[in-house]
């Protein structure tokens, strides 16, 4: 998001042999290609934007920890980012780790159960979630971890957020069903919410 809307010329690699091909490939014409879905990523900003993303670091890192606690094993760590702009979120790679479609790759060749499982647990282990601080999702986000932590509420958003930023960076979701369920249970609340605060009560004032 932040590559369009900086207009950055951005490849697009749409089969398993590209990003093969691509880590050999150092540059191109003078240019150094970048894998803009791995974490780390340098947008050249300038010393004012350091600065600034340097507080935004600092105010987001008890959420960021927070998240990281909630999560769990799905992910590797929980960081501030700047590559967003209308997501709240996304899973990106390390620098060594392997993108979403490179892991169903690779799993499409194992054989055994047992190397299906360890392989799912070492790529889980390697996404890093990245959320967006200007997104009102993420504010939202730390002011429930700040008010009321424990709350279904809470932990339905949580997980919505990690599930969502699988889907916005590639990966599939684990359990369909559940994430049905939470967003089912978000339209049912989005609507009586609607409902109750649509209703009027009408009063006759005699002349």
């Amino acid at each position: 998001e932040k590559m369009k809307q900086k207009d950055f010329e951005v490849l697009y690699m749409i089969d398993p042999l590209d990003e093969i091909c691509s880590q050999s490939i150092v540059d191109f014409e003078g240019h150094k290609l970048v894998d803009i879905n791995k974490a780390g990523l340098d947008l050249s900003k300038s010393e004012e934007e350091k600065q600034a993303m340097e507080d935004t670091i600092k105010e987001y890192e008890g959420l960021a920890t927070w998240l990281k606690k909630q999560l769990g094993e799905k992910v590797q760590k929980v960081q501030v980012g700047d590559r967003l702009v209308d997501s709240p979120a996304t899973l990106v790679q390390g620098e060594w780790g392997m993108s979403p479609m490179m892991q169903r790759y690779m799993k499409s060749q194992t054989t055994s159960s047992a190397s299906d499982s360890a392989f799912a647990i070492g790529s889980r282990n390697q996404a890093i979630l990245e959320i967006n601080p200007q997104h009102p999702v993420i504010r939202q986000m730390k002011n429930a971890m700040e008010t009321a932590p424990d709350a279904d509420e809470t932990e339905d958003m949580v997980l919505m957020l990690y599930e969502t930023a699988a889907l916005i960076g590639g990966y599939t979701i684990e359990d369909p069903g559940d994430f049905a369920k939470r967003v089912t249970k978000l339209m049912e609340n989005m609507g009586s919410s609607a409902t109750s605060g649509g209703s009027l009560d009408a009063e006759v004032v005699s002349p």
